[in-house]
């Protein structure tokens, strides 16, 4: 299940509750391609209810980084647990996004 919400009129959280996998990928790629679409200067994940991700997942967080980056956008994830947290750090994925636990 995915959940918006304004901070400001500069950035916005989505919420992620549930796996990012099968599925809720493909939303999870909606979500955020309607997101890169608007004119937010920041974009945060809150990944703190999600507690499995996929390989496809991962790959589509990259993209939206990269394409964010070349418009002078952010992408912050803003909570995690810590078994997502330490696969981010194994993959290298905190040298790349803002990660919060």
């Amino acid at each position: 299940m995915f959940q918006r919400k304004n901070i400001s009129k500069d950035e916005v959280l989505l919420s992620v509750t549930g796996s990012l996998s099968g599925e809720n990928t493909n939303e999870f790629h909606r979500q955020v391609e309607e997101l890169a679409a608007g004119s937010y200067s920041v974009i945060s994940l809150d990944l703190s209810h999600t507690d499995a991700i996929n390989s496809s997942a991962l790959g589509k967080i990259l993209l939206f980084r990269k394409k964010l980056a070349e418009q002078q956008r952010t992408l912050r994830i803003e909570g995690c647990s810590d078994s997502l947290y330490k696969t981010f750090q194994m993959i290298k994925f905190d040298t790349l996004i803002s990660i919060k636990k």
